[in-house]
C-alpha cells in the first residue's frame, strides 16, 4: 500500500516526525475490512501522535490522551470537567503512588485535581500518578516577548514543558477541547472530533500576501492573539493592509471613516496604536469587538470594531465576506466561532486566495 500526504504549507522538522508513526499505524490496518478501517481513522492519528510525542514511551502518552478524552465527555456535579495532565517521561517509577490514570479515574474526586490553569496531575515515565503540581503563575522576564505561539490562558502549563524535552502537558479546556503542549509550544488541538496540527512556526515564515513586507514580530503577535481568540471561541476578523496598498485602502469605502483610528473614540483607550505593543489580554478584547480589526504592515492599528462594506452577492457568511474584502488590500484572517483559523491573501496578480488554514 502506498499513501501520499500533501499540504499547502511545508512541514517543519518537528512536524515531519509524525509521518513514520502515521505510516506504521496505517500499516497495522492492512487486511481488515474497509468499513472498519474508515472508522479507525481517529485511532490511527491518536497512536501516531502518541509515538511522535513519547517515542518508546508512547503507551504512557496514549493512556494520558485516552484518560482526557474520557474526561471530556464526562461531568462532575453536572458541570463539564476541565483539567491538566503533566507528563515527565524522564521521571523514574515511584512506588506507593496511584498506579495509573485509569485507577485515578475510578475516584469521583479526580475531576477536581489539576483543574486550575496553573495546576496539573503529574505522571512519571512509568505512567504512575505522582502528585498534584502547582506550576506557579508565569511572569515575563525583562525584554521577553509575550508572543509565544500558545494560548495565553494556558501559558503557565505550556511553559512547564519548555523546561525539559521529556515533558508534555495535556489539557481539557472549558470548551471540551484537548490541547497538547510540548517544548513550550502548542502542538495539537483535538476539537469537533478531529485532531488538528498547528504549524505555527511555519505560518510565521510563510508569505501572507504578495509583496506584503509584514515583519515577523507583527506576524507572531497576530498569530498568538488569533490562537487566544480561537480557543476562547470569540470569533474574529483581522485584516493587514500591506505596503503599497495603504493609500488605496484609506481612499476606499470598505470601512466607514468614523471607524478609523486615531479619530475613533476607542483609539484613546488602549495606550498604544501598535498591535504588538498591547498585552495579549488587551488584544483579545480588541478582537472580540463586533466588526473587524485592521492593521498596517508595521502593526499600526488602523481600525477596530469596524463594519466592513462587502460587495453584493458575496458568497459565504458575513465574516467570511468581510475577511475576503479586507484581503484585497493584503491579508486577512477569519476566526470562526467554533475555532478554525483561515488566512486569505493577495496572489501575485492581486486576486484573493486562501493561503492557509489552522486549528
Amino acid at each position: 500500500m502506498e499513501v501520499t500526504l500533501t499540504r499547502s504549507l511545508p512541514l517543519s522538522t518537528w512536524e515531519a516526525g509524525i509521518l513514520r508513526p502515521y505510516g506504521n499505524a496505517l500499516r497495522d490496518l492492512h487486511g481488515i475490512p474497509d468499513a472498519v478501517a474508515r472508522n479507525a481513522a481517529d485511532e490511527v492519528v491518536l497512536r501516531a501522535i502518541a509515538v511522535q510525542l513519547g517515542d518508546m514511551q508512547a503507551a504512557i502518552v496514549e493512556a494520558a490522551i485516552r484518560f482526557l478524552l474520557r474526561a471530556a465527555v464526562s461531568t462532575y456535579e453536572g458541570q463539564p470537567i476541565h483539567l491538566n495532565v503533566l507528563v515527565d517521561l524522564a521521571l523514574p517509577p515511584a512506588p506507593g503512588v496511584i498506579a495509573d490514570l485509569a485507577e485515578l479515574q475510578r475516584h469521583d474526586w479526580y475531576a477536581l485535581l489539576g483543574s486550575g490553569l496553573e495546576t496539573g496531575v503529574l505522571v512519571n515515565g512509568a505512567g504512575e500518578v505522582v502528585r498534584l503540581v502547582d506550576v506557579g503563575s508565569f511572569e515575563l522576564q525583562a525584554g521577553e516577548s509575550p508572543d509565544r505561539l500558545l494560548s495565553h490562558a494556558f501559558r503557565p502549563i505550556g511553559e512547564w514543558t519548555r523546561q525539559s524535552g521529556t515533558r508534555l502537558a495535556l489539557s481539557i479546556t472549558r470548551g471540551r477541547e484537548l490541547l497538547v503542549h510540548q517544548g513550550g509550544e502548542l502542538r495539537y488541538v483535538y476539537r469537533s472530533g478531529r485532531w488538528r496540527g498547528l504549524p505555527l512556526d511555519v505560518a510565521v515564515r510563510k508569505g501572507w500576501s504578495a509583496g506584503a513586507g509584514i515583519g515577523r514580530p507583527v506576524k507572531r503577535a497576530v498569530l498568538a492573539s488569533l490562537i487566544d481568540g480561537s480557543l476562547g471561541h470569540h470569533g474574529a476578523c483581522l485584516g493587514i493592509v500591506v505596503r503599497g496598498q495603504k493609500t488605496g485602502f484609506m481612499g476606499s469605502a470598505v470601512l466607514q471613516q468614523s471607524d478609523l483610528w486615531p479619530d475613533n473614540v476607542r483609539a484613546g483607550l488602549f495606550g498604544s496604536d501598535r498591535f504588538q505593543l498591547l498585552s495579549r489580554r488587551q488584544r483579545l478584547e480588541l478582537l472580540s469587538m463586533d466588526g473587524a480589526t485592521v492593521l498596517d504592515h508595521t502593526g499600526r492599528i488602523l481600525a477596530a470594531g469596524a463594519i466592513v462594506a462587502v460587495p453584493g452577492g458575496s458568497s459565504g457568511g458575513g465574516r467570511l465576506a468581510a475577511t475576503r474584502a479586507l484581503a484585497a488590500f493584503g491579508a486577512a484572517f477569519k476566526v470562526s466561532q467554533d475555532g478554525p483559523i483561515a488566512l486569505f491573501g493577495r496572489d501575485s496578480e492581486g486576486n484573493v486566495e486562501l493561503k492557509m488554514a489552522l486549528a
